[in-house]
């Protein structure tokens, strides 16, 4: 798969390694700017991004987050049964979930895998959040699973506990 940032990353760094070879030309190379490489792909930002995408109820965010294959869901909150959806009806489910909610709190406070970033890497959150339509306050812990496509991390599981 073409990635042009990543592409461009590397003839940026292939020009630099080229004009590295004398003083005159070392002194352009610090004239060059190298374009930053894509690090949104690092699991600890992905979960950043998804608290942040979370408490501000942005469920186009949180969408962008999830996995190309079906993402399985299981929130408390949800007026759905827990099960595999698309990336579209992960969107609309979430939608559903802030509109019908007030998100209060949402914060990761465990990592698992981190280090080991061949396999599934999971974090776990702590979660408030007030139900509009009766008012009644909720607290569980949300776990979130990221897998590898790609480049990339993306959101490939997200469950609560009831």
């Amino acid at each position: 798969m073409f990635r042009p940032k990543a592409y461009a990353a590397a003839v940026a760094l292939a020009i630099l390694a080229a004009l590295s070879g004398s003083p005159a030309a070392q002194d352009k190379s610090r004239a060059i700017s190298v374009p930053e490489v894509e690090t949104a792909g690092e699991p600890i930002l992905v979960f950043k991004s998804f608290e942040k995408a979370w408490r501000d109820g942005d469920a186009q965010a949180l969408s962008a987050l999830a996995s190309d294959s079906p993402i399985l869901i299981e929130i408390r909150g949800i007026e759905r049964r827990g099960g595999y959806f698309t990336k579209s009806q992960f969107l609309y489910i979430m939608k559903d979930l802030f509109g019908g909610s007030s998100q209060l709190s949402f914060q990761f406070v465990k990592y698992h895998n981190i280090e080991k970033q061949d396999r599934r890497i999971y974090g776990i959150a702590q979660r408030s959040y007030r139900v509009k339509q009766n008012g009644g306050l909720f607290k569980d812990k949300v776990y979130v699973t990221l897998v590898r496509e790609g480049s990339r991390w993306a959101v490939a599981e997200i469950k609560s506990t009831w």
